[in-house]
């Protein structure tokens, strides 16, 4: 345990040591999956259901997870279109932003976070997304409850 431990603590020293020119670098370039999803928050937060059309599949699924059970909540784009139109009626004042955005290869993970206005008064909350991107439009999503 002891010479793991050591191993370890070396090789983070190593890199920590290392000049500027071998570190790697990030990577500079905006992933796939980055760009359909802001493309998608950018339609989101102008309350364009059509417009965000054009970053799902047509049998764009969207799925809530709650403990050990994970629900579709719609399963196709026209089903989507209709949720979100009914969505923007019922919040007109919504917006939603994304937080700790992490990439692995198709996958987009982030905390979102809508606002709005309710009564008077500025209401907030956040979940957990991930989001599947594949041919450049987002497949399928998966919401976890919001805090």
């Amino acid at each position: 345990m002891l010479v793991r431990l050591g191993i370890a603590m070396f090789l983070l020293v190593t890199a920590a040591c290392a000049p500027d020119a071998e570190r790697a670098a990030p990577p500079s370039a905006t992933s796939d999956a980055e760009r359909v999803v802001t493309g998608l928050m950018e339609a989101f937060n102008a309350h364009d259901p059509d417009k965000m059309r054009d970053y799902w599949h047509g049998d764009v699924q969207w799925f809530e997870v709650s403990g050990n059970q994970s629900s579709a909540v719609t399963t196709s784009a026209s089903q989507l279109h209709t949720e979100l139109v009914a969505y923007f009626e019922a919040y007109p004042t919504v917006s939603s932003s994304l937080e700790n955005i992490s990439i692995n290869g198709n996958y987009l993970t982030a905390l979102e976070r809508p606002v709005w206005e309710q009564d008077g008064e500025r209401k907030s909350q956040a979940s957990i997304v991930v989001y599947e991107v594949t041919d450049g439009k987002v497949k399928r999503f998966w919401y976890y409850p919001p805090q």
